[in-house]
């Protein structure tokens, strides 16, 4: 019988605590710990200066989109049933007395709106849009129903335009503002792709399988005035709803293309010519882990801020409700109590989940790891992130793998024929275990060259 696998996950320790390991070539890392929950680690000279410069050409060649943002909340997929919208307004209601007041009604139009309105913006929204009959500056649920319709997206946005051109004391802030694309490690050859794969798998000390099937390298640019508000890579253990990266695989067409499939857990809406298989208004994010790269030197600003971390008698209650809310950076990047400092070669490691004690396998979210990219203020921000997905489920994991690896296989084939057909120059697919590793390693940064860096 296969033994099952266990997750490893580094102890913090201590602030200050250094733990060494070897990367793919042999040279010992040290990673520093920042904060012990959650667990942040950081990195130094983790890549070469090539390498950072290498991501960034392969990024700029493959095309930025602006970046968006994994969307629960979205009547247009619904039914409008009570059914669907009783679970949702239970889900807002923290303090669970039937109504929503504005600070949890805000966080049902977070994503909607693509930005954090007050608590006075919302009371306002609910108002102007007829939702609060009773004008108790609450929601029950028969009013929340009156705002279940099919354009919420483009009411709310029209909404913000509106109040940004009459008010000048209206404070909006996007959630998110920066553009990204998506770097395969898995399929096709790079070896500069390939040996980073190699090494996030050496520094997290975990199935290889589990780090090569996780999503795409995301790579993403901030401009000057760039930012990511405050939130949370992972979601809570929810048995009601999947993990977005392998239920992907059960909507999976054999006889699409490898384009017709979405980002695998990305968690993006639909575009361009993408079909996307799952809807993740009904799925969940599974990340055990980030591993997040800077690429270059910021002027000035573009930190990464845990407003929350090693807090541990913070509560939510509250927090959100505060006038411009502590998850904008924007205002509170430097309220927080660990930020980051970006720069070039540095990884940072956090962990967004534990490790379940009974198991040894996906356990419960650390909730302090609420964080954020603070505004660029001169220059340009360049980071790459590596999620590692992990479904609490293990066996859905376990066929995820296989599943995964025969997809690989499958467009490898496919790819080859290609290639015999038309006899060009396209890239080589590879397969999840890499045949080439004497390539990897010949092909590395010398220990000697990234410690002088």
């Amino acid at each position: 019988m296969e033994k099952r696998l266990e997750l490893f996950q580094y102890e913090p320790i201590e602030l200050g605590h250094v733990h060494q390991v070897a990367d793919e070539s042999g040279w010992m890392m040290d990673l520093v710990t920042m904060a012990l929950n959650p667990p942040v680690f950081e990195i130094h000279n983790f890549l070469s200066d090539e390498e950072c410069d290498h991501v960034i050409d392969l990024a700029e060649e493959s095309g930025l989109d602006n970046s968006t943002l994994f969307v629960r909340l979205m009547p247009s997929r619904t039914n409008g049933s009570e059914d669907e919208i009783i679970p949702i307004f239970e889900e807002l209601d923290l303090d669970e007395d039937s109504y929503l007041d504005p600070a949890e009604f805000a966080n049902g139009l977070l994503d909607i709106a693509g930005g954090r309105l007050s608590e006075e913006d919302v009371t306002v929204l609910m108002a102007d849009m007829e939702l609060d009959a009773d004008g108790d500056h609450r929601l029950d649920f028969q009013e929340f129903k009156l705002s279940w319709i099919p354009d919420l997206t483009d009411t709310i946005s029209k909404w913000v335009k509106d109040r940004q051109n009459s008010d000048d004391t209206f404070h909006f802030s996007s959630t998110r503002v920066s553009e990204q694309t998506w770097l395969d490690q898995s399929r096709y050859e790079d070896l500069t792709l390939r040996r980073l794969h190699e090494r996030v798998v050496k520094l997290l000390q975990l199935p290889r399988d589990i780090v090569v099937s996780s999503e795409k390298l995301q790579v993403v640019r901030y401009q000057v005035g760039g930012h990511y508000h405050a939130h949370f890579d992972s979601s809570d253990l929810d048995d009601t709803l999947r993990c977005s990266h392998t239920e992907y695989m059960f909507g999976a067409n054999e006889d699409a293309p490898e384009e017709s499939f979405p980002e695998r857990g990305s968690g993006e809406s639909s575009d361009g010519d993408r079909e996307h298989r799952w809807d993740s208004g009904n799925v969940r994010l599974c990340r055990y882990a980030t591993v997040l790269f800077y690429l270059n030197d910021v002027e000035e600003g573009g930190e990464t801020a845990f407003p929350v971390a090693d807090n541990e008698t913070f509560s939510y209650e509250g927090f959100d409700s505060e006038s411009g809310s502590s998850h904008d950076l924007s205002l509170h990047c430097y309220d927080s109590n660990l930020v980051v400092k970006p720069e070039k070669g540095k990884a940072v490691l956090w962990y967004n989940h534990q490790v379940n004690s009974s198991n040894g396998w996906m356990g419960d979210a650390y909730d302090l790891s609420l964080h954020g990219g603070c505004d660029v203020r001169r220059g340009q921000k360049w980071i790459a992130n590596n999620w590692i997905d992990i479904d609490d489920n293990y066996e859905r994991q376990m066929d995820y793998h296989e599943f995964f690896n025969r997809e690989l296989n499958r467009d490898k084939e496919r790819l080859e024929r290609i290639e015999e057909e038309n006899d060009d120059d396209k890239p080589t697919p590879v397969s999840s275990d890499i045949d080439d590793d004497e390539a990897i390693l010949d092909s590395s940064v010398n220990s000697d060259e990234r410690d002088e860096l």
